[in-house]
């Protein structure tokens, strides 16, 4: 593989294209003896005491995808440091010096992957170049060596404490040579995670932990049916209750993902604001009063028509008239909630002509704006601390808690902690989408695949944020699996309004889209008298790259595909014998970038979740290079059982315009003793990264329904599964 060698306006021109980092790498004047630097820190990521210490800033919020740990990482390998000695602080939000901060749609080590490794080799460079001065040598003939600059003729070794004040006089040098990766010895080394420590003793500190001198408490009263308004309210009940020091109204932001209406009791404890919540006399203006069977109706009856064309490849009619054999299903998948296990929530001070947030987020730079936008103060004027998170899953892209805390803190002249208890959080989520999957496929007399039309009827996210994005952006992607692999294609979607809110979720389309797709395919090999696994390899054929226009763009290999499929079919034993009423389904999937594939071996069995027995789930995944492998594993099992439960549990319903759910008694959860071992393998590649946590949850529905089919010879069309089986 040959050596990258970046300069500094080919890295600030590519990092600004993408959307990514955009660092100031520029010359510095020489310094005088008064203003040496106690330490050098040649850009924003990274920080060489005198003493020798090395910190580096972890940029993207951490909400248990691993990025606190894997991007300091990418840093660490290029400065040539060892990884025990390293200190790893979260950085606040600050875009100009780190570009983007977003945490979502699995993109972190794969937009910041070619950055922080610049990052690392400007310093590494640096530090050798001081060394060679103070020699009097080449820096050719030197080489940095954990931590330490070595002469390589000599043997003399300098420490990076050394030559810190040295390097930070220095210019920053306009081109660095990048390591090769068979040159990388942190990079694919399994490391547990930084703040692993913290957590296990109870000392890390998330959102809720969050204390301020002179703090107050606030929760709010949210519509109780989707889509009223707020009338009129009376404080004075909340008010007479001890402890409740005020009583905000709250008005909701045309975009309802940004902040919804509401009234906010803010007062000295939880408590005391949960009190005087139940006691608030609230008017909410009328609004339909839908449920899910209302829904169900109308997504039959909008799949009777056609909808938007998404892709269209030959003739999918006419295919499908002339097909020998023709195959017809119905998928379905359920609302879901995110319920992570730190519900929403931020801290927010307004004062002196700034606003300070601190909270869990997945999107300060958003936070950032609604804040700005609720107390009219500049973005700039608008700072925000990230605490780590409890969980994410995509409810903490929206940000509408901190606009909540912000609006609050302003009224409040005071430091104000928005708490959202876990029935706010259940009954006032943003869920993933409900919706209706019409497959039709055609084969001809020799059993080959030759016509396939899909029509999502859901509830598109885009439309309920008022997205200026037609509805199918947020819904269908017309380069998913099978386009390309079948000659006569036709994807289409129909939105269903509604009022229940709806917005990302972990792996949001995907998880819905693959459920229908894989298993409608193994019915497709059903009729065709195929093995699951042999159609899908036929499908796949010859290795070679397609055009892909979505997530993890812009294309998709083939041969990756077929390779994960493989691994995890010899993984699991496809094709061995199993017990009397076992079988095995398998599933695979394209997305971010990355390659899965699923293999679930499964009974039935009353007294499981949703009778249905797991004996093995067994994935593969192919990430690319896998920056730490401990965290690939840990993101491919959290998905994994993510995927799970979404399959045999996890179901959202509305009646009478809200949510029928709202703890954990009634939104089911996987329980430990209820989770199944997932083996997971990851295939080795020299690929740069991509998307990873995200990408193991759509496989595994359909490698559940599809092993059910094997065990049983009945089809499992709708999610969730419980009360079906058995």
């Amino acid at each position: 593989m040959t050596t990258p060698l970046l300069d500094r306006r080919a890295f600030l021109i590519g990092t600004g294209a993408a959307g990514g980092l955009l660092i100031a790498f520029g010359a510095r004047p020489a310094l005088s003896a008064e203003t040496v630097p106690r330490s050098f820190k040649p850009n924003p990521f990274l920080e060489i005491g005198a003493d020798g210490s090395v910190t580096l800033w972890a940029k993207n919020p951490e909400i248990g995808q691993g990025v606190k740990t894997a991007l300091p990482m990418i840093v660490a390998e290029e400065l040539e440091v060892d990884w025990e000695s390293v200190r790893v602080v979260q950085a606040d939000l600050d875009e100009e010096a780190f570009g983007d901060q977003l945490a979502g749609g699995s993109d972190a080590v794969r937009s910041n992957w070619q950055p922080l490794r610049q990052a690392g080799a400007v310093g590494r460079t640096l530090l050798v170049t001081a060394a060679a001065r103070r020699w009097g040598v080449e820096p050719a003939s030197c080489a940095a060596e954990r931590g330490t600059v070595v002469h390589s003729p000599t043997g003399r070794r300098l420490g990076y404490g050394e030559l810190a004040a040295e390097a930070a006089a220095l210019p920053v040098p306009g081109k660095v040579v990048l390591k090769d990766p068979g040159q990388f010895r942190l990079i694919g080394t399994p490391r547990r995670g930084v703040d692993n420590p913290a957590i296990l003793t109870g000392r890390q500190i998330y959102g809720l932990d969050v204390r301020q001198p002179g703090m107050l408490f606030a929760v709010i009263a949210r519509p109780p049916v989707f889509g009223a308004a707020l009338v009129r309210f009376d404080p004075a009940p909340a008010l007479a209750v001890p402890g409740v020091r005020q009583v905000v109204r709250v008005d909701g932001l045309e975009n309802p993902t940004h902040l919804l209406p509401g009234v906010a009791v803010v007062a000295d404890s939880t408590w005391a604001a949960l009190r005087g919540r139940a006691a608030l006399t609230v008017e909410w203006s009328d609004a339909p009063k839908e449920g899910t069977a209302d829904l169900l109706r109308a997504f039959e009856e909008l799949a009777g028509k056609p909808g938007k064309v998404i892709r269209e490849d030959g003739d999918a009619t006419a295919a499908l008239a002339g097909a020998t054999q023709r195959i017809e299903a119905v998928y379905s998948v359920p609302f879901l909630a995110h319920a992570p296990m730190e519900p929403p929530n931020c801290t927010a001070v307004v004062h002196d002509g700034r606003c300070e947030l601190w909270g869990p987020m997945q999107d300060p730079g958003g936070a950032r704006g609604l804040a700005a936008r609720v107390t009219g103060l500049p973005p700039a004027a608008v700072s925000v601390h990230m605490t780590r998170s409890g969980g994410g899953f995509g409810r903490r892209l929206m940000s509408d808690f901190a606009a909540e805390a912000a609006l609050i803190a302003k009224a409040a002249g005071r430091p104000v902690q928005v708490v959202w208890t876990r029935e706010d959080d259940l009954q006032h989520d943003f869920y993933r989408p409900a919706g209706r999957h019409h497959l039709r496929a055609g084969l001809d007399g020799d059993g080959k695949l030759v016509a396939w039309t899909h029509h999502i009827v859901n509830t598109s996210r885009y439309a309920f944020r008022r997205d200026s994005s037609p509805p199918d952006g947020s819904e269908m992607y017309g380069d998913d699996f099978p386009a390309g692999f079948v000659a006569n294609l036709r994807p289409e979607y129909t939105a269903a309004p509604t009022r229940v809110p709806t917005g990302p979720w972990r792996s949001t389309l995907h998880s819905a889209n693959a459920f229908a797709v894989q298993g409608f395919l193994d019915e497709v090999a059903a009729a065709a008298g195929r093995d699951p696994l042999a159609l899908r390899r036929e499908l796949l054929g010859a290795p070679r790259d397609l055009p892909y226009r979505h997530h993890g763009g812009p294309r998709f290999s083939t041969a990756r595909l077929r390779a994960v499929l493989d691994l995890a079919a010899a993984k699991a034993g496809w094709g061995t014998p199993l017990p009397p009423g076992h079988g095995r389904g398998i599933a695979c999937h394209f997305t971010f970038g990355s390659y899965a594939a699923h293999v679930a071996e499964v009974s039935v069995e009353a007294g499981t979740p949703g009778n249905i027995k797991i004996h093995r789930l067994v994935a593969a995944v192919d990430c690319g290079i896998a920056v730490n492998p401990l965290g690939v594993e840990a993101q491919v099992t959290g998905a994994t059982l993510d995927g799970l439960n979404a399959a045999l549990q996890a179901e959202v319903t509305i009646a009478a315009g809200k949510t029928e759910q709202s703890n954990f008694h009634d939104y089911l959860l996987l329980r430990l003793a209820e989770a199944p071992r997932v083996e997971v393998f990851i295939v080795p590649s020299r690929e740069e990264p991509s998307g990873m946590g995200e990408i193991a949850v759509p496989t595994v529905a359909p490698a559940v329904v599809n092993a059910l089919f094997a065990a049983t010879g009945r089809r499992y069309r709708r999610l969730p599964l419980r009360g079906q089986v058995g």
